[in-house]
């Protein structure tokens, strides 16, 4: 893990405009149970990009994570009206929604999720990697090394 972290850490150091650098360190972070260190990255992420859906969906984790499944369902919500095709955060939404007993629209947020991912994350992965390798370099390699740790599906 702590190569990793210095990849993000590269990463945010080589574009430090970039939401996604924070937003992937937090994920780590997350992923380490360092919550408090995670809900900053994510919210210097928002600070870069306050319509930042990952960072958003990821903010709403943590509050899952604490408990706290009305402000998960908030920040998901923030999350959709952003990107209402984005599957992280329908799938995370439908978590949050269970812990509510809200039975119904967590199943419909499940198909959401499902649809979404079919035909956006394809879409998205390909735009983002014909992206990554117009600008060349170091970017490209840290950028995959990054993709390649969004193992856990919770996180994105």
């Amino acid at each position: 893990m702590q190569e990793a972290e210095e990849l993000y850490l590269r990463f945010a150091e080589l574009r430090p405009q970039d939401p996604r650098g924070p937003n992937k360190l937090g994920v780590l972070k997350a992923l380490l149970g360092q919550f408090e260190e995670a809900e900053q990255l994510f919210r210097n992420s928002l600070e870069l990009e306050p319509k930042f859906a990952p960072a958003l969906t990821n903010l709403g984790n943590i509050y899952l994570e604490r408990g706290n499944a009305e402000e998960a369902v908030h920040m998901y919500e923030e999350a959709l009206e952003i990107d209402p095709n984005y599957s992280a955060a329908h799938h995370n939404m439908a978590a949050a929604l269970k812990k509510l007993g809200h039975i119904r629209p967590m199943v419909q947020h499940l198909k959401d999720a499902q649809k979404a991912f079919r035909e956006t994350e394809r879409q998205s992965a390909r735009k983002e990697m014909s992206g990554c390798m117009s600008r060349g370099g170091h970017t490209t390699v840290l950028l995959i090394a990054v993709g390649l740790l969004q193992i856990a599906a919770f996180w994105r």
